[in-house]
Order: C-alpha cells, then structure tokens, then sequence
C-alpha cells in the first residue's frame, strides 16, 4: 500500500501487516523513535487521510504511534522530523571566524571552526545559513568538503554593502552563528560516469567542494570543471588550483564572456560545453551561478540533446519557473 509523507512530498510501498516505522527504516528513512530506551511516542506522526489499525483499533484522523500504526489503505502521514534516506538533520552551530582573506575579484575567503565536539555533517555542493545581528540569514555554498573536519570555507563575494558589512561584522565578533546542511544538490552518493561541473563567479565555492570531496574519494571518471567570468580579473585565487592541475583525470577549463587576450578562451558556458563534447549522453552535470545563468545553460544543452535530469542546480528550488 502507499504512504504519502508530508512535508518531505514523497510516496513510498509499504508491505502488508508491516508497521509505518518498519516500513520507513527499511526503505533507509531516518525516523525518530526510541521504543528501546523507554522513551514512548517519540515516534508520533499525524494522519492526514486514509485509514490505520493500531492496538487493533482503526484510525482515520489524529496522531498514530508508527511503531504500531499498520496501513489498511493508501494514507496520508505529516511527520515533520522524519528524514529522507541520506538526509542529515539541520543544526545550528556557534563558530569561530579563523580567517577572512581577499583571494581577488573582490572575493573574500572566510574560513570558520565549529566548536569541538560538533563536528559538522553536511555533503559536498551543500551550503549553510550565516544568521546577521538583527536576525536575517544569508546563504552561501560551503567550499569546504565533508573530510574536512570541523573547518568550514565560503568564497563571499563583497561588492555591495550588504555583503562587505556582513564580512566586517563577522571579523568584529569574531563569531558566525550557522545553520547547515542546506541544499537537495550534492554528492552523497558519486555518480557512474563522467562529471560535468559548472560555475559562474563564486558559483566556484560550490564546485570546489565537490572536487574536493571527489578527489578525496578517488573518483575514478573524468571530470570537467567549467569556470565562468565576463573577464579575466573577475576569477579568483584558489590554493587548490595548482594542485588540481596535476590531476589526470581533471580537466579544467576558464572562459570569459567579453573579449580578452589571446590566451583566454572566449565563449559562454554553454558553448564552452557544445564545443568540447559532440555528444552530452552519459554525462552528469551540476551547476551553479545566477538563475540566468543557469537557465540559458540549459536550455542550449537541452537543444543539444541533453536530457533536463542530467543537470541539477539550487536554482530550480529557490528560483524555480514559471509554468
């Protein structure tokens, strides 16, 4: 029978006479319980339709206990600390600011410690909330990777004054209240086959986490980094880059979008990607920059045979079109 879970927006099967928390746990979800340490009903869910039978008692409406609710229809649940398989819990972390550095392009690195003993989870691509004093949140891409341990990177691009009053705040306090991990675009798991990785500006940060994450995990495909800039004193230094060249199975490529000299590769993104790979099939892409961006990037690719699912970006959550 099928099990709508919300607020996660997905359906699952669960066997007959098997009961909702089974069901979850063997399909990988993380649900809250704690039947074996006494602690009763934290595995409460509510139900939103259908029909359960627990203590042999049938259900239609209200709270269900998912250790013993078994569905006898397709039903509805509302669980809202119920984990999807591979989903890490939100956290909110006091770290310390151990570094801001230019890196060029008006891009500042800031590098931040979580406290010991709360060791950060998160996946490669994934980013973080950084809470202001008066209580806004902005979001960056970490450029960290997981392996990293408790230290945690952003690129934070400082032109406007949002931004630049963020950093100066940031090295006043000497403290950044986060919230991480954020973000359905990651490498949780690697992908079969060659990866495609495309940045625009500090779209970079996101991209450097997964190289980072896969050159640490011995990737064994191809993978073709794509980094973007109207022109040449637009890129940043990244510490990483030179190391990155020596990779065999690492290639990387800088264009610029307005003209520059001879030793730049002048072309958008997406021509970039056209003009290297006749065809696009097999291919894994992850993308990162503005939502312009990103859009036009896909739709050429598309135009040129590539199937949307190969592409995944943030940009089709928080910007997503209209239809």
């Amino acid at each position: 029978m099928k099990l709508n879970l919300q607020p996660l927006g997905v359906s699952v099967s669960l066997e007959p006479s098997e009961s909702v928390l089974s069901g979850l746990l063997r399909l990988g979800y993380q649900a809250p319980h704690s039947c074996r340490n006494g602690n009763c009903q934290r595995c409460v869910a509510r139900l939103l339709s259908g029909r359960v039978s627990q203590f042999g008692v049938e259900l239609t409406a209200g709270e269900v206990l998912s250790c013993q609710a078994e569905l006898l229809e397709d039903s509805s649940l509302y669980w809202d600390e119920l984990l999807a398989p591979g989903a890490l819990p939100v956290v909110q972390l006091s770290c310390q600011v151990l570094d801001c550095q230019p890196l060029g392009g008006d891009v500042w690195r800031l590098e931040l410690l979580a406290p010991a003993g709360a060791l950060p989870r998160y996946h490669a691509g994934q980013y973080l909330l950084i809470e202001r004093a008066d209580g806004k949140k902005s979001a960056f891409s970490l450029a960290s990777a997981p392996h990293q341990g408790r230290t945690l990177e952003l690129h934070i691009l400082a032109r406007e004054e949002s931004a630049l009053s963020l950093l100066d705040e940031l090295r006043h306090s000497g403290l950044a209240r986060v919230q991480l991990p954020m973000g359905d675009v990651h490498l949780a798991q690697l992908p079969d086959g060659p990866l495609v990785l495309i940045a625009a500006g500090t779209g970079m940060a996101q991209m450097h986490s997964m190289l980072q994450h896969c050159l640490a995990r011995g990737f064994a495909h191809p993978i073709h980094l794509y980094w973007g800039a109207r022109r040449p004193e637009d890129f940043y230094s990244l510490p990483a880059w030179s190391d990155w060249q020596t990779q065999p199975n690492l290639h990387l490529h800088q264009v610029v979008s307005e003209p520059a000299g001879p030793e730049w590769r002048q072309a958008l993104l997406h021509e970039a990607i056209r003009q290297d790979f006749p065809s696009l099939k097999g291919l894994h892409l992850y993308a990162s920059g503005s939502p312009a961006m990103v859009y036009a990037t896909l739709d050429a690719l598309v135009e040129a045979g590539l199937e949307a699912s190969q592409m995944q970006a943030d940009v089709f959550a928080y910007a997503p079109r209209k239809t």
